[in-house]
């Protein structure tokens, strides 16, 4: 019987266990990655996200929001000779001293071929020189939410300096795209340069993407840039959308291929392992005393439901910030709240006693629920022994009647 009592209890220990286990996290092959929320920035998964690396060509993300802020799309640029004359192994469009381009052809080349000459010559015609653009790139990161960069060139090539992390590329690529001229061209999958005052021909470009290109096929992508040096190896940040959720995936130094089947992998993840949790105002007041302006949504695994959340409290600077995680201890994400203030005394005792009125109505619910359900069981018991009496006492009347004759 003890055994039988154990091996019960073990079964109900794993069972109720099992509801919150988390779904699989991706294992990566890159060095860092993130995954993150487009809407509200919230970081659904990550992998050493904050440790800076170099990020190579992918820093053209930063370059053309930049130049959007500054600059118009109509706008003409002459290239300089600093411009064109590039780092050996560059990629380039093959941009001559003089040679006159428009903004938005610019982006696309760097977008699209990433050309590092396109991009000097943004930079140039944005801030005056190379040099003052890229401290419009760090301002410009910072007012994203960038918390470790430190962009030295316009264009990503190598540089010892020249640093960021998964999730500050993950963050202003979620400001960038908040800018429209950039979201459209960001996924364009082809581009034509007409000719210009030096070049009699048209240029073709291609996304060398591969989620853009249909080399790697993959079901949402709307936009992504590759970037690729010998110290960085592959860096690849990527745009997919499903069903309104839109998910940005950053992964850093990838061995060639994996880039692709880690961002695929954070996708899958993103999309069909996560649900919406809504929380409002009432979720708040009722058990912790905190209030919201506004509803909060936010990203979490399936299964797990506003009774899982653990929730915990902070004062930051006066302002009360509400801290939610999941029943493994995970983070899921924070928000600013409001404290509900204490009552008066006067306020208290009314509140106080419409609180012992509502337990007692409960009380005396249940207490009357409660005695139904006795009285009921007693007669039911009752009746069971009437039943029983009759047929013995009756069976034993027979019996002497019987032996009577």
């Amino acid at each position: 019987m003890k055994l039988f009592k154990k091996m019960i209890i073990a079964f109900l220990a794993v069972t109720i266990c099992s509801i919150f286990v988390s779904a699989a996290v991706p294992e990566l092959v890159a060095e860092t990655a993130v995954l993150i929320d487009a809407e509200t920035g919230q970081v659904l998964c990550d992998k050493e996200m904050h440790k800076q690396m170099h990020p190579a060509s992918i820093t053209k993300v930063i370059t053309v929001i930049t130049a959007l802020e500054n600059l118009e799309l109509s706008d003409t640029i002459t290239m300089s000779r600093k411009a064109v004359s590039l780092e050996q192994g560059s990629s380039h469009i093959a941009l001559d001293e003089g040679e006159e381009i428009t903004v938005e052809q610019a982006i696309y080349a760097a977008f699209l071929k990433s050309a590092n000459d396109a991009c000097n010559g943004l930079a140039e015609a944005a801030a005056g020189s190379i040099e003052d653009f890229t401290a419009l790139m760090n301002e410009t990161a910072k007012r994203a939410g960038a918390l470790n960069s430190n962009f030295i060139n316009a264009h990503g090539y190598h540089a010892e300096e020249h640093l960021t992390t998964a999730y500050d590329m993950a963050m202003i690529c979620r400001y960038a795209l908040q800018n429209e001229d950039f979201a459209r061209m960001f996924g364009e999958k082809t581009y034509t340069m007409p000719p210009n005052n030096k070049k009699d021909e048209s240029r073709y470009f291609i996304n060398q993407h591969w989620m853009i290109n249909g080399d790697y096929e993959y079901d949402g992508v709307i936009g992504g840039k590759p970037g690729y040096t010998t110290p960085s190896r592959n860096t690849l940040i990527t745009v997919a959308e499903r069903d309104g959720r839109r998910l940005i995936a950053v992964v850093l130094k990838c061995p060639k291929g994996t880039q692709y089947e880690d961002t695929e992998a954070l996708f899958d993840y993103g999309f069909d392992e996560l649900q919406s949790i809504t929380l409002t105002s009432e979720d708040l007041s009722r058990k912790y005393g905190y209030t919201l302006d506004e509803e909060v949504a936010f990203l979490a695994e399936k299964g797990i439901g506003k009774e899982n959340l653990v929730f915990e409290f902070s004062e930051v600077d006066g302002n009360s910030i509400c801290h939610i995680s999941s029943p493994d201890g995970r983070e899921l994400t924070e928000f600013s709240c409001k404290k509900i203030p204490e009552p008066e005394p006067e306020e208290r005792k009314n509140s106080d006693k419409e609180k012992k009125n509502e337990e007692d109505d409960g009380i005396s619910f249940w207490g009357v629920l409660l005695w139904i359900v006795l009285i009921g069981v007693l007669g039911f018991g009752l009746f069971v022994l009437w039943i029983y009496l009759r047929k013995r006492f009756g069976y034993h009347r027979k019996r002497r009647n019987y032996r009577g004759r």
